[in-house]
């Protein structure tokens, strides 16, 4: 279906394009320029690495199938604020994560839209995300920092990086142990989010191995955390998925149209098919805009590398997947710790049944939780903007049955998240009035 795409990497440093049509939806060209001027050969990195991850996941595809290997990534949230609507709460961060360990592990509800052409090549990247519990000098920490901006910047340029320099914005943790999410003000939300891929291929000399380790992580705009977040942004980027999509570009991702008009651009990965151009958000299903050979498939606007609307992206592809483990075997692996057989998957077996009904429900949702061998288990409830309504702690077998009583709520979707051990699993349901 292939060919490799150009050295203009115009994909790699991700200005996410999720954004309302009226945006300045990427400033990846520019982004790339400016990066490309600073440090003189980070284009040329960047090709070697990713180069360099496809060899890997080649080698590794006949180990790949069945495989019960998890890598857990860690990660911090930076909320760097100048307004006390910017200064979102922990919640939105925990919807945050519920939807990135969906996502990252095939275990989101929209896989039922996955279109039976590209069924044969989604698959679960077996990834999962925590927030760190231990800081850089060894202290506790909830993996959330706050830091009130120094006032002088209406919105953080995405350029110069400044929401990840001190004064006015905030320091990473060393970027070869965390992941660091800076969550600010992005000038208005023009740009939702941006990334650097992994540049630190290994036939580079140590003197040039990556870009400033100060910039990598991601930065998002504030209104683009989590799920369904009330903030002034369009329902069409409200699912969480930005940042699913911007930890694509971090572990090496490229957009899957090329970052060109046309159909001689590529993304390097051969079971993602050709496009003339990104999806702009369209969940259109009838979209065939480049022939592929032998079979000619339709645009993937499923696939969350496309700027697809939030409700219509819902994989990723066995290459993909290979090339990002490939990566965190490589030069993102000391942000990840590699479980086997203890992932949220294979941790299903904490319950013996999960029950929650009715729904919809007209205010009283009754949870029916049977765990095994005498574990203790937790819930919550969230609404839909990612508040904490409720939960209780250190429930046992013997109280499975709790009555959750929400008749002061309004109508409209909730979430129930409840946790054993390592396993966490999420229940949507509705109120009607």
């Amino acid at each position: 279906m292939k060919q490799l795409f150009t050295l203009v990497l115009t994909l790699f440093i991700s200005f996410n394009c999720f954004a309302q049509a009226n945006l300045n939806r990427c400033g990846t060209f520019n982004a790339i320029q400016f990066r490309e001027q600073q440090q003189p050969g980070y284009l040329a990195r960047t090709q070697a690495c990713f180069e360099n991850a496809k060899q890997i996941a080649d080698a590794n595809k006949a180990n790949r199938s069945g495989s019960d290997t998890v890598y857990r990534v860690q990660m911090v949230f930076h909320v760097v604020y100048n307004s006390a609507l910017e200064n979102i709460p922990d919640s939105v961060i925990y919807s945050q994560l519920e939807v990135l360990n969906e996502d990252y592990r095939r275990l989101n509800a929209d896989t039922a839209r996955t279109r039976s052409e590209f069924l044969p090549v989604a698959g679960d990247p077996h990834i999962e995300f925590v927030l760190a519990t231990t800081d850089p000098d060894g202290n506790t920490t909830t993996g959330i920092t706050r830091t009130p901006g120094s006032g002088s910047f209406i919105g953080y340029s995405p350029f110069a990086d400044d929401v990840k320099k001190e004064p006015g914005g905030k320091a990473p943790w060393p970027t070869d142990r965390y992941v660091n999410v800076w969550v600010c003000n992005i000038f208005f939300g023009i740009v939702l989010g941006y990334s650097y891929p992994p540049s630190n291929a290994p036939n580079w000399d140590s003197l040039s191995l990556s870009t400033d380790s100060a910039l990598q992580g991601v930065a998002l705009h504030y209104a683009a955390v989590g799920r369904n977040f009330s903030q002034p942004i369009d329902q069409t980027v409200a699912g969480g998925r930005t940042l699913t999509h911007e930890l694509g570009h971090y572990f090496g991702l490229r957009h899957i149209w090329g970052d060109s008009t046309g159909c001689n651009n590529d993304d390097g990965i051969n079971d993602t098919p050709y496009a003339s151009d990104a999806s702009q958000q369209t969940c259109d299903t009838v979209i065939n805009s480049c022939p592929d050979a032998p079979t000619d498939f339709h645009d993937m606007i499923e696939n969350y590398m496309d700027y697809s609307d939030d409700r219509c992206v819902n994989m990723f592809t066995k290459e993909q997947i290979g090339l990002i483990h490939a990566m965190l075997q490589t030069s993102r692996a000391g942000v990840a710790t590699v479980v086997t057989g203890t992932g949220i998957k294979n941790a299903e077996n904490n319950f013996e049944t999960i029950q929650l009904f009715p729904n919809p429900s007209t205010g009283t949702i009754y949870l029916n939780a049977q765990v095994k061998n005498g574990k203790n288990y937790s819930y919550e409830i969230y609404n839909a903007i990612g508040e904490k309504l409720t939960g209780e702690n250190n429930l046992t077998s013997s109280s499975n049955h709790r009555s959750i009583y929400l008749s002061a709520q309004p109508s409209g979707i909730y979430f129930a998240k409840i946790t054993c051990d390592e396993q966490v699993v999420v229940k949507k349901f509705q109120l009607v009035r």
